[in-house]
């Protein structure tokens, strides 16, 4: 892969060039309806009240302003060690601006209720939609299994790919039109849902791209050179996204009173007398996990508002900026891997930053995942869902088809936001029959995914309780 093309401003729909707004990545991201709507969709605690706690907005925005700094190291690191001549002829900004805007959207077509909700709708689709019928048929005897496997595997980074290339945007049926460069970046799995279970050398953990964005993904694909590999930049857009979501994980779960600062001592503690002592790094681990307990003594010291919370949040910073190096030094030692599409582990493997995920990794889903705070708002989000799918699919599948269709099933249809139905007939027109179901499918869950929590909770309550 080279950077000539994989660094692409070229769009999968061309605008006149007074459209300054579909040239400016950044712009269109966040002037866009969607992009507000994460400030209501949970990052780890669905439906909070608490303002202080991270939602997917904050979140991305953390992990927008880590990737641009990751973007700002490793450029200097490879032009200093003159490996690559392109960094010679190109701005630093070229660079990291793309993980800038890629952090931004990457988590864009997440559901509500945070990863549950994902959860909940693949689950909904291996129950349900084999009770599903259009005439005397079943919709699982209709569809493709390609298109079966996006519904049974539904993946919010397959439905970020999908909402910034379909959704209408400033009156256009053009979704976002970002950049190529952007949107390979954030293409984190590039792989189908049929391929993922059939055709799957690269042992790739979920899909990345849904059989209604197969033609965009093969051109993203062909147009920066990619060949079915990731693109460079997601190995960094990944790794800002896991150092933004670990360390202010810990810190939004003290805030809620999910675990305790003592706890997150006690975990470190556990890790660093379980750790080889012969492993290299194994004492800078220790160093790093022991500045905790030393910046909470001088917060005491210096008799510091809640003296806790403040050396965690200190601490956060300070392992943020050994991720970020240790990262940004991974990936440089394995420039040529990367390159040529053969580096199949993460970044932070064998490095300190490494171990302070895991211990973190640890903490998390023995104490802050399985939280019963966390806990009970999910399975509420469950239901939700459960029951939204349920309302609206069936009559999704006689919408548009000229079967009649009922008295409930007409109102059911015209709840449906006229955002999702022009998507659809966008979408539709010139498809055959069995598409066209794919594609109401979709459009449902489309409109479900893109509820923000505390629409779907009003919506679930206007029509079931």
């Amino acid at each position: 892969m080279e950077w000539k093309n994989l660094l692409s401003k070229h769009h999968f729909k061309e605008e006149q060039e007074n459209d300054v707004i579909y040239r400016n990545d950044y712009d269109t991201i966040i002037c866009s309806t969607l992009f507000r709507r994460l400030q209501d969709k949970a990052q780890v605690f669905p439906l909070d009240d608490d303002d202080y706690v991270r939602t997917r907005l904050t979140h991305s925005l953390e992990v927008s302003a880590i990737g641009k700094k990751l973007g700002e190291y490793v450029f200097k690191k490879i032009r200093k060690a003159k490996i690559d001549s392109w960094f010679d002829e190109h701005t630093e900004k070229s660079f990291s601006d793309v993980l800038l805007c890629a952090g931004l959207v990457h988590d864009i077509g997440n559901p509500p209720f945070g990863h549950f909700g994902e959860y909940a709708i693949r689950e909904w689709f291996q129950k349900n939609l084999s009770d599903l019928s259009l005439g005397n048929r079943k919709i699982t005897d209709i569809l493709t299994s390609w298109q079966l496997h996006d519904l049974y595997f539904f993946e919010g980074n397959a439905q970020s790919l999908r909402l910034l290339s379909k959704t209408p945007y400033l009156g256009r049926m053009n979704g976002f039109n970002l950049s190529y460069e952007v949107l390979g970046t954030i293409m984190k799995y590039p792989i189908s849902s049929e391929d993922l279970v059939s055709n799957n050398p690269n042992q790739f953990k979920k899909m990345g791209y849904n059989f209604s964005e197969r033609n965009l993904f093969e051109d993203i694909n062909r147009s920066l050179g990619m060949h079915g590999n990731r693109h460079p930049l997601s190995y960094l857009l990944e790794a800002a996204d896991d150092i933004a979501y670990r360390t202010s994980d810990l810190e939004d779960a003290m805030v809620k009173k999910v675990i305790s600062f003592q706890q997150i001592i006690d975990v470190f503690r556990q890790y660093k007398e379980k750790l080889d002592t012969k492993e290299n790094g194994a004492e800078a681990v220790r160093n790093c996990m022991s500045k905790l307990d030393d910046m909470y003594q001088e917060e005491v010291a210096k008799n510091g508002r809640k003296a806790e919370l403040t050396s965690v949040q200190r601490w956060n910073q300070y392992a943020q900026g050994v991720m970020i190096k240790d990262v940004g030094d991974a990936f440089v030692k394995n420039y040529d891997k990367i390159m040529r599409g053969t580096y199949k582990e993460d970044l932070f493997e064998h490095t300190v930053s490494g171990h302070l995920i895991r211990a973190i990794s640890e903490l998390s889903e023995k104490l802050i995942y399985t939280s019963s705070v966390k806990t009970r708002t999910e399975l509420f989000g469950r239901r939700v869902i459960d029951s939204l799918l349920s309302q609206f699919m069936p009559a999704a599948v006689v919408y548009d088809t000229g079967t009649p269709i009922t008295f409930i099933e007409e109102r059911t249809i015209d709840t449906v936001s006229e955002f999702y139905k022009s998507m659809y007939h966008s979408e539709a027109q010139g498809k055959d029959e069995w598409e066209k179901l794919y594609l109401r499918i979709l459009m449902i869950t489309d409109y479900i995914s893109g509820m923000t929590d505390n629409y779907a909770k009003r919506l679930y309550q206007e029509l079931f309780v």
